[in-house]
């Protein structure tokens, strides 16, 4: 027995950008972007049309703090008329931001209530959001929840309430061709991981698992090409579908093992968060072996029947696009990443995990982690 759901309207396909304006016909909306030039066209033309927006917030920053998160919050405090949506464009930390935005409004108190003071998010008549990623990685577009970082106190959280999906999302492969080289590779491999963290999941089920076989084939067949080929649009619009399928798969299981490992590494090691949440997949694709029949029937699909030889695709795959594979190259001590295994298997994703912590550790000193 099983449910799926997921309630966002995807539209896809080059040049479908200008849709957004149909969408937000005789609309009261604010955009919330990043600061950076290369997004400053979209919200220009957004600017100069018929139905302008009330304002335009640029301070997002990688990784939303909850302190820039505030800051913004008093600028949203000081519109004057109501807001029916909020237009996200950008990657994954300003649709997190949009999120905590709708949810929160103005009431910085229930911002502090739910980071500062660990209380459920009061999340009442949020704010309708329409998302417009301009990277292929995070799927926040298709997800209820957002990441909100407190490095302050060192901590990371997960908003996550039902009414926080996305009306819509407009996938325009085309607005994602100026991407550099690391960001592509970082956002690829965080969708990959989406994709496979869905398979060896509690949670998983035959609709969540049939996207996630089909998100991973895409990353693996097609990163590696579009790392020699930036601004081909057919690569960039076969990861944008990967970054799709993993969205809705993992949309409805969450992450597990992988993800709960890479917080700390991001966070106190500033590993960017593609790299941090992927560079274990070889070795947690090796302790599953023998695992779970249902969960190696699903990996086999991805690697061709032979799941024996899969960690090995896996590295090959991760070090052809110079992602480090073991702890001299993340400047990661062995004893705190003994502390971060530990913890990551207490922790809610490392309880989806369908695996066990000998095994990984097993996989992963056979693989040369340590």
């Amino acid at each position: 027995m099983w449910n799926y759901f997921n309630p966002v309207e995807i539209i896809f396909g080059e040049n479908r950008f200008k849709e957004v304006h149909d969408a937000l016909k005789n609309k009261n909306y604010i955009i919330i972007t990043h600061p950076e030039e290369i997004f400053k066209k979209y919200s220009d033309e957004l600017k100069s049309s018929s139905n302008p927006p009330l304002s335009i917030m640029t301070d997002v920053q990688p990784n939303p703090d909850y302190k820039d998160i505030l800051e913004l919050q008093k600028k949203f405090s000081s519109i004057n008329e109501s807001v029916d949506y909020i237009l996200a464009i950008g990657g994954g930390s300003v649709t997190d931001t949009a999120k905590a935005i709708a949810a929160f409004k103005d009431k910085q108190e229930y911002l502090t209530d739910f980071v500062r003071n660990k209380k459920s998010p009061r999340v009442e008549n949020p704010i309708k959001i329409i998302a417009i990623p301009t990277t292929s990685g995070t799927s926040s577009e298709l997800t209820c929840w957002a990441t909100i970082w407190d490095k302050e106190k060192n901590n990371k959280l997960s908003l996550a309430h039902k009414s926080l999906y996305a009306e819509k999302t407009i996938i325009d492969p085309s607005i994602m061709v100026d991407k550099p080289l690391g960001l592509t590779i970082s956002t690829g491999l965080d969708a990959l991981s989406h994709s496979m963290e869905s398979i060896w999941n509690i949670n998983a089920n035959p609709v969540s698992a049939s996207h996630a076989i089909q998100a991973s084939k895409l990353v693996l067949e097609n990163l590696p090409l579009l790392t020699k080929d930036l601004r081909n649009v057919e690569l960039r619009s076969n990861i944008a579908l990967a970054c799709v399928h993993a969205g809705l798969a993992f949309s409805n299981t969450k992450t597990a093992i992988a993800h709960n490992l890479s917080y700390p590494v991001t966070l106190n090691y500033g590993i960017q968060h593609g790299i941090a949440c992927s560079f274990t997949l070889p070795m947690i694709t090796k302790s599953m072996v023998g695992i779970d029949s249902v969960a190696e029937e699903r990996l086999k699909l991805i690697f061709n029947n032979n799941l024996e030889n899969a960690a090995d695709h896996l590295s090959e795959f991760m070090r052809s696009l110079e992602v480090p594979l073991n702890l001299n190259e993340i400047k990661v001590p062995v004893q705190e990443w003994n502390n971060i295994v530990d913890d990551a298997f207490l922790g809610e994703r490392g309880k989806n995990f369908i695996g066990n912590k000998e095994a990984f550790i097993s996989s992963a000193k056979s693989m040369g982690l340590y």
